[in-house]
């Protein structure tokens, strides 16, 4: 802030009253130019929550389903630099019903190693059913709608945290902050991810776990003017230029909806457990079969999937169309790919039908997006020794929090 002992800045615009504190420690010249006006940035989310829900389904997540969102500063001692493989096992152990994981990194690591270098790191994450945000726009609005954020010490933790959302810290560099800073007490008191050990009853017990009073000394130091920086900015800047402020008041813009495009899990790995009328149902994305804490399931791959591995492992085959015909389909498909066990499509009406080699048909009348669930219900029905005309006439099956009701019949 110095040059040859004179200050440089006209103004030093800070968000607390503490950071001036800490400028009369480390720079006392410039205490004279310090103006406390908040964080337009903690602003905009704080002006965002009323659409909470809104980012959420912009972003794929059920009203049930628990958000994760994942953040990474740039360089050696980050979350991603540290872990880069955290966001694909966090996706492969915790069940697609029950969570939506949303990854956002630092602009730095997009640009230092080029956006097609990222988007390949993380196209199995994608595949895998992560949401992978632009670097310009999205976070602020991934952060609305978490229910706990994974990171490290980069800001967007510790606006996560000022926001009373849960953190999780994958890494804790204290010695990459000021000792004195907010964001290093934070690092020395929020609970720590073990990214060796099992994340699913990591991340529930941080969320059942949290209460926001708890780090609320360190969170109130985000700002002390929480929601008035635009007006305090608007009003040093025109104090500066001389000229009169508009009449309109100055108010911080909620963030806007994220453009980012939530895809489906495609291939997935299906436990199912099976009662009379009724069925639970686990859902995993298909990398889940690399990751030795999940165990049984049937792998269901889609018909359009891009990893031949899952293709030639696969029992069961997808395919979300529609078609005059949907058993030559299955006969022709099955015929190709000799492993399986049975193939579903749907009818021009949307219902799947279900078969096998030597095996009638099953019609499900269901939610569009089980197919996947139909074929892996119908399959455990069969390992368990009983015939298709033995299904009845309803099953209820519970994914998670959600329940849904399926009609079945069997045709020849």
């Amino acid at each position: 802030m110095l040059h040859e002992g004179e200050v440089v800045p006209s103004v030093a615009v800070l968000s607390h009253h503490e950071q001036r504190d800490r400028l009369a420690r480390y720079c006392p010249e410039a205490v004279p130019i310090a103006l406390v006006a908040g964080d337009p940035c903690f602003d905009r989310m704080l002006a965002s929550r009323p659409l909470r829900d809104s980012y959420r389904h912009r972003l794929g997540i059920g009203p049930d389903q628990r958000c994760i969102a994942i953040s990474s500063t740039w360089g050696r001692a980050s979350l991603f630099g540290q872990h880069p493989s955290l966001v694909l096992r966090l996706a492969r152990q915790l069940p697609l019903d029950e969570y939506r994981v949303v990854v956002a990194l630092h602009p730095n690591i997009w640009h230092g190693h080029s956006p097609w270098q990222v988007r390949m790191w993380l196209a199995e994450c994608a595949r895998a059913g992560v949401v992978v945000l632009p670097p310009e726009e999205g976070w602020r609005a991934g952060l609305v709608a978490a229910d706990l954020t994974i990171g490290d010490h980069g800001s967007v933790t510790f606006y996560s945290a000022a926001l009373g959302t849960p953190v999780l810290l994958a890494t804790w560099p204290e010695e990459t902050v000021d000792p004195a800073s907010p964001i290093a007490a934070l690092l020395r008191t929020a609970p720590r991810l073990d990214p060796h050990a099992p994340l699913a009853e990591q991340v529930d017990a941080a969320i059942d776990a949290h209460r926001p009073a708890d780090f609320a000394h360190i969170t109130d130091l985000a700002t002390s003017e929480p929601g008035r920086s635009a007006a305090l900015l608007r009003a040093e800047i025109y104090t500066r230029m001389e000229l009169e402020e508009p009449p309109v008041p100055a108010d911080s813009a909620a963030v806007p909806l994220p453009t980012a495009e939530p895809a489906g899990a495609g291939s997935q790995l299906i436990v199912v457990q099976l009662a009379d009328r009724t069925a639970s149902v686990t859902r995993f994305p298909a990398a889940a079969l690399d990751e030795p804490a999940i165990s049984g399931g049937v792998l269901v791959a889609c018909a359009d999937e891009p990893d031949r591995r899952w293709l030639e492992l696969a029992e069961v085959l997808v395919h979300d169309d529609r078609y005059d015909d949907p058993l030559r389909w299955i006969r022709s498909s099955l015929s190709r790919l000799p492993g399986r066990m049975l193939a579903a499509t749907r009818d021009r009406a949307g219902c799947w039908i279900i078969s096998g080699t030597d095996l009638p048909a099953v019609r499900f009348r269901g939610a569009d997006d089980l197919g996947p669930v139909c074929a892996a219900v119908l399959h455990a029905w069969l390992c368990s020794g009983r015939s298709p005309r033995e299904l009845p006439e309803r099953l209820r099956i519970g994914l998670g929090p959600r329940e849904e009701l399926l009609h079945l019949s069997t045709q020849d």
